[in-house]
């Protein structure tokens, strides 16, 4: 082979193997790496309150709405604001025990927020926000164990809460659905391999998807779920090894939102590290990519994350001795 030849072949395998190399990420926090790719992340308005982590929302209307978390030197409050993309304003604060770490879901034009932890004692009420008269009203309680750091979401007109934690480690795999008609909660069944807090969940169209989080062990869950209001399907696990796809989207206490038919988990911690990476799910292949650009500053977890108008917004979290009031919007350009 002449020397042309044998140069061509030495470019060939190495474009081959920068190929395959970016779809493998070994070090998820890897903050230093250069991007220089389009922006796709900027400042958006400021978080009008206290800085503040764990705390929860939902979205009606294409407004958020962020209620309660931790507040440094005051611990678990009940306060809150509203979004709709460009301003922040005051809503009504919670009428229930100030918490941190609740979960929260909207159905047909109303918000429901529980479940948390006080700083002391784990929770298990729940109440309904109406937008239109900007009224908070209780609803039938939580019916499993007193917990925080669940999942919720809803689906179908139901609203479905499960996994979290106790002040006792104690680790959930049970979920609940919620009948807003009938205000009463019933048991739904799980196939989960894990009891598991602080996990991530969003849905796409008319599914589900449940996965992260951690599970006593500083190896942190695989698994991953759809469900469609009937049953669960075990989907690839997000660590991947094989002839399509290497990757590794194990988080805990991520940020999730969706923008069209992909899912978006945000920043959140990897093992020991806070990353600033941006995992996008597409559930027609099943499968994650980190094309996107990261998170600019400030990497953080138990931050609340929600879509509005087709972009992706990440706000408040913690990171160390750093507590955010700042709010960053993702426009998908990659």
């Amino acid at each position: 082979m002449n020397k042309k030849n044998w140069l061509l072949l030495i470019l060939a395998c190495t474009v081959a193997l920068a190929s395959f190399n970016s779809c493998k990420k070994d070090n998820d926090d890897d903050t230093s790496a250069t991007d220089n790719g389009p922006t796709e992340w900027e400042r958006s308005n400021v978080f009008k309150n206290d800085p503040r982590n764990g705390a929860a929302a939902f979205v009606i209307d294409n407004t958020a709405y962020v209620v309660g978390g931790y507040v440094r030197n005051e611990g678990a409050v009940n306060d809150g604001a509203a979004f709709n993309g460009e301003t922040w304003s005051d809503i009504p604060n919670f009428p229930g025990t100030a918490r941190q770490m609740a979960v929260g879901f909207a159905i047909d034009g109303k918000g429901f927020i529980g479940t948390g932890s006080d700083g002391t004692d784990d929770l298990n009420d729940f109440y309904k926000y109406d937008p239109a008269t900007k009224t908070w009203s209780k609803i039938a309680d939580f019916p499993g164990r007193a917990r925080y750091g669940a999942v919720a979401f809803s689906l179908g007109g139901y609203g479905y809460v499960g996994l979290g934690t106790t002040k006792t480690d104690a680790k959930f795999s049970d979920f609940f659905r919620y009948d807003p008609k009938t205000d009463k909660w019933e048991t739904v069944a799980t196939p989960f391999k894990y009891k598991k807090a602080e996990a991530f969940a969003f849905v796409i169209g008319d599914k589900a998807y449940v996965g992260g989080g951690y599970a006593n062990s500083s190896d942190l869950p695989e698994d991953f779920y759809s469900f469609d209001g009937t049953s669960w399907k075990a989907l690839n696990d997000l660590k991947r090894d094989d002839n399509s796809f290497t990757y590794d989207v194990r988080k805990r206490s991520a940020s999730a939102f969706v923008i069209g038919n992909s899912a978006y988990v945000v920043s959140g911690r990897s093992g020991t590290s806070i990353t600033n990476t941006v995992w996008k799910y597409e559930p027609s292949s099943d499968s994650w990519t980190d094309k996107h650009q990261n998170l600019p500053a400030d990497a953080r977890e138990k931050a609340v994350g929600f879509s509005l108008n087709g972009k992706g917004y990440i706000t408040t979290g913690v990171n160390g001795s750093f507590i955010f009031d700042n709010t960053w919007q993702f426009t998908q350009v990659r």
